[in-house]
């Protein structure tokens, strides 16, 4: 997505709000979900064991499993069912409906029907309440730094959002392939709060800054989080991916999600900033020859 870092045009990340879920029969009705099928052998049988967990003085009776999804869906915020159905229930609906159901009833994660405008097909999509956040930041994996999201974003966001967690499944499978282990990820939200916050501090202050000054530590902020400044902004990724490499060494990729209404000179700032691009919308083709076009040869990966 085109964000930027410019302090002047800033859109601020969007607080977490509740929102009325659907009811539990939007899964349980759902014609894909065959509710005879076997669990899938990647599925052991300890993960579907249930146990009691306590959080804000209520208990939930939660498997493994489905803590690991609400620790998903927590890291990237909005989550397409069918991607958990895919990456995380090895392509069963079924067990994926039956989890998200149990959830839902228990007041941990919402489901909803999007549509970012009149010619998207709908996608459903899941995201946690700020109790299910609790439950996973109390009792889901530990990792250090990551943060925790709950609520819904704006629709038209919801499309190009939920890509993301498809985004990081491919180049996570990428990362291991050489030998590397994932250790955290960080979405545009919290990198955007990291570059603002010094850089709309600086602008406020009286007797103002000198231009000078201002690019001066504004390239101070990009290095210190691993960015850089291109044409007086900082571009920021849609994705951040931090993890150790075979050999031990921490290390970094950020990815950008490109869609087929990218402008020539955003795409330009995007690779200049060094970042992987992904499409996911059949656009790669189009976008590759966009690049070329201004003499940039960027390889963009099809999801």
């Amino acid at each position: 997505m085109e964000r930027d870092s410019n302090p002047a045009d800033r859109d601020p990340a969007p607080e977490p709000h509740a929102q009325a879920s659907l009811p539990y029969g939007d899964l349980a009705t759902d014609p894909r979900i065959d509710r005879s099928r076997e669990e899938t052998p990647s599925q052991s049988q300890t993960s579907r064991e249930h146990a009691l967990y306590a959080t804000r003085g209520s208990s939930f009776r939660l498997s493994t499993a489905q803590l690991d999804t609400m620790n998903d869906v927590g890291r990237f915020r909005t989550v397409a069912v069918i991607d958990l159905e895919q990456h995380r229930y090895s392509g069963s609906a079924g067990a994926a409906g039956d989890d998200l159901r149990t959830l839902q009833m228990q007041g941990l994660v919402q489901t909803k029907t999007v549509r970012a405008s009149a010619r998207q097909v709908p996608l459903r999509v899941v995201v946690l309440t700020k109790l299910g956040r609790d439950v996973v930041a109390e009792h889901g994996v530990k990792q250090t730094g990551q943060a925790l999201y709950a609520g819904f974003v704006k629709p038209r966001e919801v499309p190009h959002d939920a890509a993301i967690y498809r985004m990081f499944q491919a180049e996570r499978e990428r990362i291991e392939r050489a030998g590397g282990k994932v250790s955290r990820i960080v979405l545009d939200y919290e990198l955007k709060q990291r570059v603002y916050a010094p850089l709309a501090k600086l602008r406020s202050q009286t007797p103002a800054v000198s231009p000078k000054e201002y690019a001066r530590r504004q390239v101070d902020v990009a290095q210190e989080l691993g960015l850089k400044v291109v044409d007086g902004r900082i571009p920021l990724p849609d994705l951040r991916i931090e993890y150790e490499t075979a050999q031990g060494v921490s290390a970094q990729v950020d990815l950008e999600l490109a869609t087929g209404h990218y402008h020539g000179k955003a795409m330009q700032a995007k690779a200049q900033a060094g970042f992987t691009f992904y499409a996911a919308d059949g656009s790669a083709a189009q976008l590759s020859r966009v690049l070329e076009e201004r003499d940039i040869t960027v390889a963009i990966l099809s999801l």
